[in-house]
């Protein structure tokens, strides 16, 4: 009897590319809009840091792990005012990094502030335009739940 021969095909894939933050996709805890002289001050919203995407590649001391997607985004109408962003983890302690992306397209990463391991990050003209902002963790399977605010007050902060 005739033997059958089996043939493997081979397949080759390109990688994917390294994957990064994306301001353009959809934010995981949505879209807010907030003007000038905005109530109640300082607007907040819950939400878990961490994901899969290393933000080091963002250079300038950017670090930690973050989703594709920015955890909120914020449509801001400005008066020339100050803005500020910052986190507080739920659990004292906890350990996490803001990263935001201004209006401009310009990448701010911030760590510890007010001599706490929660970080703030300052806009002191608060430019409007949108900014889509992420709440990085340490390790890729680290996921810290706290609030993140943003206020106009220069006495609100960790």
């Amino acid at each position: 009897a005739a033997g059958t021969t089996t043939t493997a095909l081979a397949t080759t894939t390109t990688p994917p590319a390294t994957p990064e933050l994306d301001a353009l996709l959809p934010p995981n805890y949505g879209s807010t809009s907030l003007a000038a002289g905005f109530l109640p001050d300082p607007f907040s919203q819950v939400l878990t840091s961490g994901g899969s995407i290393d933000a080091s590649y963002l250079g300038g001391g950017c670090l930690g792990w973050a989703t594709a997607a920015p955890d909120v985004e914020i449509k801001w109408t400005s008066a020339g005012t100050a803005l500020r962003f910052f986190f507080i983890a739920d659990t004292t302690g906890d350990d996490t990094v803001l990263i935001i992306n201004d209006p401009a397209g310009t990448w701010w990463c911030v760590d510890d502030s007010y001599g706490t391991p929660n970080p703030t990050i300052d806009f002191a003209t608060g430019p409007t335009g949108t900014y889509d902002g992420w709440v990085a963790s340490y390790a890729t399977d680290t996921f810290i739940p706290g609030t993140l605010y943003i206020t106009e007050v220069e006495a609100n902060h960790p």
